[in-house]
């Protein structure tokens, strides 16, 4: 499916009035945020595959063009330019998995203002979800203390494009696999699962339930155990367990009080000689429970998460701007209170975790962190697999000082505006100000 249509009316409209006044100077814009959400003190870039699929289907095909020619807003001038329109600029972008802060663009476009325009709405909104779901997902891995996380949010995510993000994001941010059947199919990620309460209450008791299911799966039985009481519910599991002679791998525990059933369901497991028996928590689990729940000395090898991660519940979206900061070869900003934006393009250093934000030909200590990944409209090279961008990431989170892994508080962490930069800023705005 084409996606030049899932915009706004008025980038059209915009494209229109600058093809018909000639006004078609190569430009450049700027992804990034002004003001992270509450509690966050870094966000996850993420996202090349989706740009890569954007620029792949910005192609208006005859049904396209039949429908904006029944709006009878655009010249036929216009729509005749639109058959062949392709993307053919290029795109800076920081590498998937690299974590940025305020006012640090992490995607810039340089191309044909026509171009370059048109991916406003439509880049936001593909780049929204990866980016707000990666961010939450980290959040959860710093505090998870080596448990293994598992993204349960399938049947909670807003659609199934949001659902198939969400097991890719969680994926990224250290997850160990996901409920998501397709998504593993696509992304090559470890695909788990358990038992819903409906198939054990399918059965006329617990136990019956619990037979059946290990029958079917003697190697990879894990039980939900809280259908009725789950400390019942483990001895029972056990029980069973022990009478058919099969291994149980684990047993999951979705409500209660999982901090005092945890430890009672240990000790139930390890009297019996089920020592490599996993306990797995889930039920409207976030980083701010786990955290809570390790602190209470909650026993658990491994968490299920879903609702409150896959929507990112505490801050459930992104202050992504995409603003043009150069046209015609000169620097350009929005000037508004509360609103700074840089002019000029752009680019980010990193050396440690102090970052440096300069113009594009200035240098600053540390690594460079906008790459170009496409030129003439096509990707250099291929994407990255998600397990090395899972490595890059957790090697990010890992090193990432502890000041910025709190999850209770943020601290403004900003670049260092390089001279020259300041200097542009200080007088693009005097002179846009000034008349």
């Amino acid at each position: 499916m084409g996606l030049s249509l899932l915009t706004d009316l008025y980038q059209l409209t915009m494209l229109c009035a600058y093809f018909e006044n000639g006004k078609t100077d190569r430009s450049a814009f700027e992804l990034f945020v002004r003001k992270l959400p509450p509690n966050r003190n870094y966000l996850v870039f993420l996202g090349l595959e989706e740009i890569k699929e954007v620029l792949e289907n910005l192609r208006f095909s005859p049904e396209d063009l039949d429908y904006l020619y029944g709006l009878k807003l655009f010249p036929d001038t216009f729509l005749d330019y639109l058959k062949e329109f392709r993307f053919t600029g290029t795109v800076y972008a920081m590498d998937d998995g690299q974590l940025f802060f305020p006012y640090e663009p992490v995607v810039r476009v340089e191309a044909p203002i026509l171009e370059a325009q048109l991916l406003e709405t439509v880049l936001m909104n593909q780049l929204h979800v990866p980016i707000l779901i990666a961010s939450k997902a980290a959040r959860v891995y710093t505090v998870s203390r080596g448990r293994a996380l598992f993204d349960f949010s399938l049947r909670r995510t807003h659609g199934k494009d949001a659902g198939l993000k969400v097991a890719k994001a969680t994926y990224a941010a250290g997850f160990k696999g996901t409920s998501n059947v397709l998504a593993g199919k696509l992304y090559s990620i470890p695909v788990v699962g358990t038992v819903a309460h409906s198939f054990i209450m399918a059965f006329e008791s617990e136990e019956e339930a619990f037979r059946a299911y290990l029958k079917v799966f003697p190697q990879n039985g894990v039980l939900l155990i809280d259908t009725y009481d789950p400390i019942r519910g483990a001895e029972r599991a056990v029980k069973v367990a022990k009478e058919m002679g099969v291994k149980l791998k684990g047993v999951r525990i979705d409500s209660g009080d999982l901090v005092e059933v945890s430890k009672k369901v240990r000790k139930i497991l390890d009297e019996a000689g089920f020592f490599e028996t996993k306990i797995i928590l889930s039920g409207g689990l976030d980083e701010y429970r786990i955290d809570s729940l390790l602190k209470r000395g909650a026993v658990v090898d491994a968490f299920g998460v879903g609702t409150k991660v896959g929507t990112s519940a505490d801050a459930p979206f992104v202050d992504l701007v995409y603003k043009m900061v150069e046209y015609g070869g000169k620097p350009v900003m929005k000037v508004s209170s509360g609103k700074r934006m840089y002019p000029g393009r752009k680019q980010v250093f990193r050396k440690g975790w102090q970052d440096y934000l300069t113009l594009c030909d200035e240098t600053a200590p540390g690594e460079p962190l906008l790459k170009k990944k496409v030129e003439n409209g096509s990707f250099l090279s291929p994407l990255e697999s998600l397990k090395t961008v899972q490595e890059r990431l957790t090697e990010n989170l890992n090193s990432l000082p502890e000041e910025l892994k709190d999850i209770y508080s943020q601290k403004e962490r900003l670049p260092k505006v390089s001279p020259k930069l300041e200097k542009l800023y200080l007088e693009l705005r005097e002179a846009l100000l000034g008349g």
